[in-house]
């Protein structure tokens, strides 16, 4: 028998790997320690530290939950070791980094405000899946983000809670004699002391750093307290502590990763610091910005200019101006690296900019919002092409196992397989799901709108009992059976969440109709400082309020993962009409599909690449049209939103078969959930990232080290030699044939003091956005100095309706990318 002490240690050491959040045999032994308690549904860790020893003892002496222990440690322990055979070859012995101000984890820790903070915390998760060794870096936020109510009149009421960290999954990290390890960070008034907590996601790790310790003063301690909150200079002191605090607890915890991926621009100051540490070995500012950037990747999340993280020049001057002249680094190349102008002449720090000029890889969350990215950002590459700017994409997607119900994954077990995880990037795996039959899909459904109706009656009942609104009316008129549609996000005005309200009387009859009543549920918070996302809560609010809208308009409170889990398992529609193109993914809806619900969406994001007519797995709002006016927009897109809910969504969901079943909507359903379940994963999205950007920056990093970082200080030199001589590099003579099937030509390029090996020149053909490149030959030099010819004899395809032109790019075994030093000759003369 073990003692009270020992118990509780091994049943904490469970409940801590947040790895039982997506493992039902884990998630289940931790419910199973006292039944009657939610806190071991919901918060284990929790619920642990409130068990008393009378139970603990109880438990002791009861053999049949010993054996369940036991086994619950072993299913933990081969977890763990699976994880780590899974590991891909490249990777092994290696360390990833990933820098994110927010992770949405679990909501038992509430350090997340929204769809960024879930996409990271998604992100470790199926780390741990693929066996990627990850190390994640953080801020714990002692009072997170707010707990939000709504009052009668509708108004957002934010309460802060301050977490306990004893009833939480994390360690305070500690040095070996037992002390808490600590770490400081330069700060414009003195050092800043920060402590440091890990968070165990299976086997990544996830380290947060945290300024309430007392070695600090009581206005120093507070500043780790809420994400998001306080002002400007709360925001810089708040980066700086991510950023190079961040670099400097991996280096206690002796880790030298060799990749290193900053999850928006938030974290950028981590390649600051390790430019730092590059200059305090002798290296050059130049070589040293080589040498971080080589390995290092940049994902931004924000689609409008005014969404990047930016500050005005005096205050980052009066944080980095003392902090570079106490670590001997040149402020105003610093500056150079994030100063951005606009169009009237005004100068800003932009933590995008400074992310992207220490990044060789750079990428977008979809496809589109890649495009949007690139246009945004081609003036740092302003002689490139816009459709060359060298940011890519990873469509962002969801870690299944998280976001999945039990009713479906059984579902998966029976038809796809036990490992049906593992076929999450096997699309054809997925086409099984056409054969299952439907009523079994339909009976699993509608078995989770049940409870999420229960929610959605709760939560009326909790909100309004005692303010002298008519609840139980409203829960009288609750319509489980009504098609139900979610939507639930921020409150952002470019989200639009009352756009359906532009005519209410429209909105009635479709609500109310005696045959066909339709039920619409919203939730989501607004940032505590956006009022006009606020009004848009107290408006939704003010229409639920409408007795002729209780129970089809519901609003509800509290919005968290637990909420958003049950929201999108239980409705039968997710809505989502944002301004295109300002979504940037909008992952909500990928957790729909899993559990049998379907996209209604305007065509933003990752819909755009998601979207089927044909078989249908959903419907888009409005089509492609930007019509370039705010309101414009609204008119068309609330009308196409009506005109498919009346003509063909509502319609269909209420045809039933000879067997009672909605059998055109099923179809739909599983049409969703084959075409979108294997690839709108981070399960897929991980792997993208190994492929496209883990894997090059690992073999980029481990380049740049070679010889003593020898290769990063003589591409220094050739590049500075190029930019020296580019711009006296001019093209002399074209001579050219050109029809429908080939093109020849001898060209003429003087390149002054450079020579051919430096340059690329080729052909480049363009059509409808397509395009194509095909070196030149070099032929050898004219006779004349400086001067070098180039010949090309090219068949090809659609050459008569293509625009070809000659140009020249820089050339060397170093560069990754042609696009990557901005620099791009293009001939005078079209062909």
């Amino acid at each position: 028998m073990t003692t009270g002490t020992e118990l509780r240690t091994r049943l904490h050491a469970i409940a801590s790997n947040l790895v039982w959040v997506w493992r039902p045999a884990l998630r289940d032994f931790l419910a199973s320690i006292s039944p009657a308690d939610a806190d071991f549904i919901h918060n284990p860790v929790a619920g642990l530290h409130a068990l008393g020893d009378e139970q603990l003892a109880a438990l002791d002496a009861d053999k049949a939950f010993q054996k369940q222990l036991v086994a619950a440690e072993k299913n933990l322990a081969d977890e763990l070791a699976a994880s780590h055979e899974r590991c891909p070859e490249e990777f092994r012995g290696r360390v990833l980094a990933y820098f994110s101000a927010e992770y949405g984890i679990h909501q038992s820790l509430p350090i997340y405000s929204g769809g960024l903070g879930v996409l990271s915390g998604d992100h470790t998760k199926s780390a741990h899946d693929h066996g990627l060794p990850l190390v994640c870096v953080g801020l714990f936020y002692r009072q997170g983000y707010f707990t939000q109510r709504i009052n009668e009149h509708g108004q957002q009421v934010a309460r802060m809670d301050t977490l306990d960290p004893a009833r939480l999954p994390v360690r305070q990290v500690l040095n070996a004699d037992g002390s808490p390890l600590k770490l400081k960070v330069d700060m414009p008034e003195g050092e800043l002391v920060l402590q440091l907590w890990e968070v165990a996601i299976g086997n990544t790790r996830l380290l947060l750093l945290d300024s309430d310790t007392e070695e600090n003063t009581w206005e120093q301690r507070p500043l780790t307290w809420q994400l998001y909150g306080g002002d400007r200079d709360t925001r810089i002191r708040q980066e700086i502590v991510l950023g190079v605090g961040g670099v400097r607890a991996l280096r206690a915890l002796g880790l030298t990763p060799d990749v290193w991926h900053m999850n928006e621009g938030h974290s950028a100051f981590m390649a600051v610091e390790r430019v730092r540490e590059h200059l305090a070995t002798g290296m050059g500012f130049v070589e040293a910005v080589e040498a971080v950037a080589a390995s290092t990747i940049f994902t931004t999340h924000t689609p409008v200019s005014a969404g990047n993280e930016a500050f005005m020049l005096p205050l980052f001057h009066s944080y980095f101006q003392p902090w570079c002249e106490h670590h001997g680094m040149d402020f105003h190349a610093l500056l150079d690296l994030g100063t951005l102008t606009e169009k009237n002449g005004y100068k800003f720090f932009s933590l995008t900019a400074l992310a992207i000029r220490l990044s060789r890889f750079a990428n977008g969350v979809s496809q589109l919002h890649g495009d949007v990215s690139r246009k945004m950002w081609h003036h740092l590459w302003h002689q490139v092409p816009i459709a060359e700017t060298p940011i890519g994409h990873v469509t962002n997607g969801i870690h299944t196992g998280t976001w999945l119900s039990d009713e479906f994954r059984e579902l998966f077990v029976q038809h796809v397989g036990a490992d049906w995880e593992q076929k999450l990037e096997n699309p054809e795996a997925w086409q099984v799901i056409q054969d299952v039959p439907d009523s079994d899909i339909w009976s699993r459904h509608l078995s989770l709108k049940t409870r999420l109706y229960d929610v959605i009656a709760a939560g009326l009942k909790r909100r309004f009992e005692g303010t002298g609104v008519n609840w139980p009316h409203m829960v009288e008129r609750l319509a489980p059976a009504s098609l139900t549609i979610g939507f639930a996000r921020r409150f952002a005005t470019y989200k639009r969440a009352d756009l359906l309200f532009s005519d209410l009387d429209r909105l009635d009859r479709m609500v109310n109709h005696p045959e066909q009543p339709v039920t619409f549920i919203f939730a989501g918070k607004a940032h505590p400082a956006d009022l006009p996302g606020q009004e848009m809560i107290r408006r939704i609010h003010e229409v639920s309020l409408m007795e002729r809208f209780h129970g089809r308009v519901i609003l509800l409170e509290g919005y968290d993962m637990e909420l958003a889990a049950r929201l999108v398992q239980g409705v039968d529609i997710w809505m989502n009409n944002p301004r295109r193109p300002l979504e940037a993914s909008g992952t909500s809806g990928e957790k729909v599909p899993p559990n049998g619900g379907v996209n209604f969406s305007i065509l933003d994001g990752w819909w755009v690449e998601g979207y089927s007519e044909s078989p249908r797995n959903g419907w888009n709002i409005g089509g492609e049209k930007d019509y370039g006016d705010d309101r414009i927009q609204d008119y068309y897109d609330v009308r196409s939103q009506y005109q498919l809910l009346e003509k063909q969504i509502i319609p269909l969901f209420y045809k039933l078969g000879e067997d009672g079943l909605p059998t055109g909507w099923v179809d739909v359903m599983k049409a969703s959930m084959q075409s979108l379940v294997p690839v709108y994963s981070t399960q897929r999205m991980l792997r993208d990232y190994m492929d496209l950007y883990y894997g090059p920056a690992l073999r980029k990093g481990l380049k740049a080290q070679s010889e003593n970082w020898g290769r990063v200080h003589a591409f220094v030199e050739w590049k500075t030699r190029l930019q020296a001589y580019w711009y006296h590099m001019t093209d002399t003579f074209l001579d050219a044939h050109r029809d429908a099937e080939k093109v020849q030509f001898k060209a003429g390029l003087y390149l002054g003091l450079l020579n051919p090996a430096d340059v690329r020149v080729e052909l480049h053909q363009q059509r409808n956005g397509d395009t194509l490149s095909i070196p030149a030959v070099l032929e050898g030099p004219s006779g004349e100095p400086g001067e070098y010819v180039y010949t090309l004899n090219y068949r090809g395809e659609h050459l008569a309706d293509s625009q070809l032109r000659l140009r020249v790019l820089p050339n060397h075994d170093y560069l990754d990318h042609p696009m990557e030093m901005g620099m791009c000759f293009w001939f005078s003369k079209a062909l």
